[in-house]
């Protein structure tokens, strides 16, 4: 205390010997270190108190300017802080003495500097400030993020439940200057560099996955406000590095993410903000009104880095549907009109030219994600938006890619596409709307591949074929197959064959007559090129095909499917008897009976 020089050769020397433990880039995995700093009891008398002191001292002459000596005296508290609290055990003492919030007050007086654009600063040399700066949000990392789950959660490592459980130390209790101080930050922020900004974002996450009274504590109407600023902020490059502007985007959005999760988690009165106001400013910045903006920001340069970013929002979007709580989530969705929103983005897009295809991918895969395993929202997007609707919207949109017609099909499935005899129909009407779109490809090679994969999923088990039927997929097919002039004769012959496969299930008068009718043609004496295929489909539809089994039944494949009796008061007597043959289809695997957590049927 009384000789300075000795406590910075002190600090030196503890800091020269723990610096592996400086892992200050959040975009870096924790280095995994065997040996551990020493416990606070271990430290010499006093010494927090004494450096407090002196990190207080640095506060008071920050106004005045700090001199060389001074600063890095106070990077060198700063970097002492951080070893500290990687020994968890001394996070809980460190954050409730005032070193946070003093630290926290330097580093605003720095970021101020750093945004203003002032001849001395473009002469003066910037380093040892943004040094402070980094090492500062490492320190606040280290209080409210111990255990790096946030920079897992980047790298792709998500913490089950039993994981975080297991986690022995709680982080340090959120100051309440955090949210005034990320704020401030961002007000008049253009001239601070993207990298700082991308570190202030690292902080927020790190705090939002550190625990849930912190998190619950920095959600609040400022800083979602500041997230979204940021995001609208991203389509407007200057001459800023493209990457990191690319890379604070991706950053803000998986912020998000967390976000919304987080408050899944939390009851009403906890939270500062509601998960529907969050999705009802995303999705105003998803659809924002490009047409407002003045011509010199309208170029193509501009529109190529808008739809990026807005491919960013739609993938997004999927991400955060991936969570434990899906049904509640995909409520609120629906609740904050998404589908509205998502076929209002397709509409116009249309002005643009290019990158249609790709945004025409991610908003398909956004949809399927709202609708993943819910049969209240596939009802509500029938009666809201109706699949005729998205199918002249995609149309106008030009000649689909494979990418986009794939997508579809994953729709259908709610999966891989290719996975065909693990994953079976989930959603039928997909499957309608690219029979319909099969005149209108112009490549033959797509009309072949979709007609052969429609011909697999839709035959390969009866569960298959009675969701085709009862979807009116025959007639479908056969208005399809009068448009015999635009389709390759493979196409055709594939869909026949689908036709007599779903005919052999189930086949009405009116689809027998529309059949009939397919093979009419303006010459009498000229054969309809269909004739033989349609006659091989009629042929199997009389065919008896495997074991006799009945041609009613009851469907209980649904995981809440089952069997209504009357109440006991209307039973015809004193007993009820139910008899009926069981049918188990052998030849559908569900990937989810499996797993551990997977559900199976009880037989009584």
């Amino acid at each position: 205390q009384k000789d300075p020089d000795y406590l910075k050769l002190w600090l030196d020397s503890f800091v020269s010997s723990y610096e592996q433990f400086l892992d200050v880039d959040f975009e870096k995995l924790p280095t995994r270190v065997d040996d551990i700093p020493p416990g606070i009891s271990l430290l010499p008398d006093n010494i927090l108190q004494v450096l407090r002191l002196q990190l207080l001292q640095c506060v008071q002459k920050m106004s005045d300017g700090l001199e060389e000596q001074q600063q890095a005296l106070s990077l060198l508290l700063v970097k002492f802080f951080i070893i500290l609290c990687r020994n968890l055990a001394n996070v809980e003492e460190i954050g409730m003495c005032s070193y946070i919030n003093h630290v926290i007050t330097m580093t605003t007086l720095y970021i101020q500097q750093l945004k203003s654009k002032t001849k001395e600063k473009e002469v003066a040399d910037q380093t040892p400030i943004e040094e402070f700066v980094r090492h500062a949000l490492a320190f606040c990392e280290s209080l409210y993020d111990p255990y790096r789950n946030w920079r897992q959660r980047i790298a792709g490592h998500f913490l089950s439940t039993v994981e975080r459980s297991r986690q022995k130390y709680k982080p340090a209790s959120l100051t309440v200057e955090f949210v005034p101080f990320f704020y401030q930050c961002f007000q008049e922020s253009e001239h601070l560099k993207e990298s700082l900004k991308c570190c202030l974002l690292h902080l927020f996450g790190a705090i939002v996955a550190g625990g849930q009274r912190n998190a619950l504590q920095a959600v609040s109407p400022a800083t979602m406000e500041v997230l979204m600023r940021v995001l609208a902020d991203c389509d407007n490059w200057d001459d800023r590095n493209p990457e990191e502007v690319s890379r604070k985007a991706e950053l803000t959005l998986k912020c998000l993410t967390e976000v919304v999760h987080i408050l899944l988690t939390s009851s009403s009165d906890q939270r500062q903000v509601e998960t529907s106001t969050i999705l009802e400013n995303y999705f105003k910045l998803l659809n924002s009104d490009h047409s407002a903006l003045p011509n010199a920001r309208r170029c193509r340069q501009w529109e190529s880095r808008f739809i990026a970013l807005q491919i960013q929002m739609l993938n997004t979007i999927t991400a955060m549907l991936d969570c434990t709580d899906r049904p509640v989530l995909q409520a609120i969705f629906l609740n904050s009109n998404c589908f509205e929103h998502l076929i209002r983005l397709l509409q116009n897009c249309k002005v643009f030219q290019g990158h249609l295809d790709s945004l025409a991918v991610s908003t398909i895969q956004a949809l399927t994600a709202v609708m993943h395993k819910s049969p209240a929202a596939k009802e509500v997007f029938k009666e809201r938006i109706g699949y005729a609707h998205i199918y002249e919207v995609l149309k106008s949109l030009g000649q689909p890619s494979r990418e986009l017609l794939e997508e579809l099909m994953n729709m259908a499935v709610e999966g891989d596409h290719m996975a065909v005899g693990i994953l079976g129909i989930s959603n039928v009407q997909p499957l309608l709307l690219l029979i319909q779109w099969l005149p209108e490809l112009e490549s033959h090679e797509l009309q072949i591949f979709i007609s052969n994969w429609l011909r697999r999923i839709c035959c390969i088990n009866r569960q298959s074929r009675a969701t085709c039927v009862n979807a009116n997929m025959v007639i479908r097919i056969i208005e399809t197959l009068n448009s015999h002039s635009a389709l390759h004769c493979t196409c055709a012959e594939n869909l026949i064959a689908l036709l007599g496969s779903l005919g052999s299930q189930s086949m009405g008068s009116e689809e027998l007559l529309q059949l009939i009718r397919l093979l009419r043609t303006e010459e009498p004496r000229g054969a309809h090129p269909y004739v033989v295929p349609v006659m091989r489909a009629i042929l199997a539809m009389a065919r008896k095909q495997g074991m006799a089994s009945a041609l009613q039944y009851f469907n209980l494949h649904h995981s809440m499917a089952g069997i209504a009796v009357p109440a006991i008061q209307r039973w015809p007597g004193s007993a009820f008897s139910f008899n009926a043959w069981l049918c188990l289809d052998q030849d559908r695997v569900d990937p989810s009976t499996t797993s551990k957590s997977g559900k199976r049927k009880q037989l009584y």
